[in-house]
């Protein structure tokens, strides 16, 4: 039976499998995966990149009826559920495949928002899936309350949707996104990996954003998962967690008190200076670097 590593990146909300171009290029050129060979593998969510769906945009409504308290009723509000079960899924494909093929793949998994909480739920629900997971600023354990939490919220769903999401030429869509004040803090090669799966030329000729800003929104639109220390011994691999020193989406603190209880289990990488929950699209190099760091605590990676 062959064998062989992958390394599993899964998006956050609203970016797409692309997104991750940067950071895939400086991690494979680490001198660690030169002496062990990795293949990466990549998955867009359902109303992203590839999977984009403009038939469901969703119903934009409003908190007791209070126009500056913006929500939209979507699909997308109930991706806790939906995107680990996607990712179960894509799991079960490769490991169908391994059996066809008598090969063995031993997974890790890397992820941002939601996309790092799915990679968690999965190894919550079925521990032994990773051989390690690195999670940019996993969607749970907030330090906010529920005051705080409806007013960053609604910032979020009311910029979100007054974004721009179609545009008659490319040279619009580049214009856009190099003067908008949404993107200048991106990594300009990350804006170009995001762009190249995250707009969709439609068959009028228009580009549109292959996830719709109300689709995105929605996403803002649930309540922040809970996983804490019993949630966390569950899983039967090692984790990281890499976080931005200037987010307000990710409890350092927290974290903390969940490594500090596992300490052979879970770890806290040092906050990445200056970058948001943004951050895997502000700085591809220091996230590069975090998830190399991180694969050397991975026992996969010493075998």
């Amino acid at each position: 039976m062959t064998e062989r590593i992958a390394v599993l990146f899964c998006h956050g909300g609203s970016f797409n499998k692309e997104t991750w171009d940067p950071i895939v290029q400086r991690v494979l050129a680490s001198s660690l995966l030169e002496r062990v060979p990795v293949e990466v593998l990549r998955l867009d969510w359902t109303y992203h990149g590839s999977k984009h769906n403009f038939d469901e945009p969703g119903e934009v409504y409003y908190l007791d009826d209070d126009k500056d308290l913006p929500r939209v009723k979507h699909a997308c509000n109930e991706w806790t559920v939906w995107a680990p079960e996607e990712l179960h899924a894509f799991v079960q494909s490769i490991r169908a495949e391994d059996e066809a093929l008598g090969r063995k793949t031993r997974l890790v998994g890397v992820g941002h928002s939601m996309g790092a909480a799915s990679i968690m739920k999965v190894e919550m629900a079925y521990p032994g899936t990773f051989e390690g997971i690195v999670g940019f600023e996993p969607i749970c354990n907030s330090e906010m309350g529920p005051k705080i939490g409806k007013i960053l919220s609604t910032k979020m769903v009311t910029n979100t949707l007054a974004r721009e999401s179609e545009w008659d030429s490319w040279d619009d869509v580049l214009r856009y996104h190099n003067t908008s004040k949404a993107f200048h803090r991106w990594n300009e090669e990350s804006k170009e990996a995001y762009l190249k799966g995250g707009i969709v030329k439609t068959p009028d000729g228009m580009f549109r954003l292959a996830c719709l800003p109300s689709q995105e929104a929605a996403l803002y639109c649930h309540s922040i998962m809970t996983l804490g220390v019993e949630d966390h011994a569950r899983m039967g691999c090692k984790m990281v967690y890499a976080h931005g020193g200037s987010t307000m989406l990710f409890s350092a603190k927290l974290t903390k008190t969940i490594a500090d209880a596992l300490p052979d289990q879970v770890f806290l990488s040092p906050a990445i200076i200056g970058r948001t929950h943004m951050m895997v699209v502000e700085d591809p190099e220091s996230c590069a670097e975090r998830i190399i760091k991180a694969f050397e605590l991975f026992p996969v990676f010493r075998s």
